[in-house]
């Protein structure tokens, strides 16, 4: 009888092990389904970040090839207390403009009105 017993005792152990075990495959394959959708999210991330990259290179040599031409364009217009445009001092040349164009009451006199025009001929001919 103790040993009828113990050989009920080890059966159930062996039927909890096996349950757990179950549990455990369950869980694993289930673990390893979310590793391969994230590794598969990961890939698609890389190919767009990737993508984005080469948009972004592509951007940045036509902002290039742009800011060429307008330095080009513009390099005998002087702006009032600014050294011709340049590489150096292209960001602040282009806030000047911005300026003047967005408050454009402030250039209102004959001298700056044909500054605004002769900066409006000499961009004319650039392709955005």
């Amino acid at each position: 009888l103790e040993n009828d017993e113990e050989i009920k005792q080890l059966n159930k152990e062996i039927s909890e092990l096996n349950e757990s075990n179950s549990e455990m495959e369950a869980a694993m394959v289930k673990l390893q389904s979310q590793i391969s959708t994230m590794e598969k999210n990961l890939k698609n991330i890389e190919e767009e970040n990737k993508i984005i990259e080469e948009q972004n290179e592509a951007l940045f040599l036509e902002l290039s090839g742009l800011s060429q031409a307008l330095i080009q364009s513009l390099a005998n217009i002087r702006l009032p207390h600014m050294e011709p445009i340049s590489e150096q001092n292209f960001d602040a040349y282009v806030n000047t403009l911005t300026d003047m164009y967005t408050n454009q009451e402030c250039y209102q006199n004959p001298e700056n009105k044909d500054l605004l025009e002769s900066i409006k001929q000499a961009v004319k001919g650039i392709q955005v």
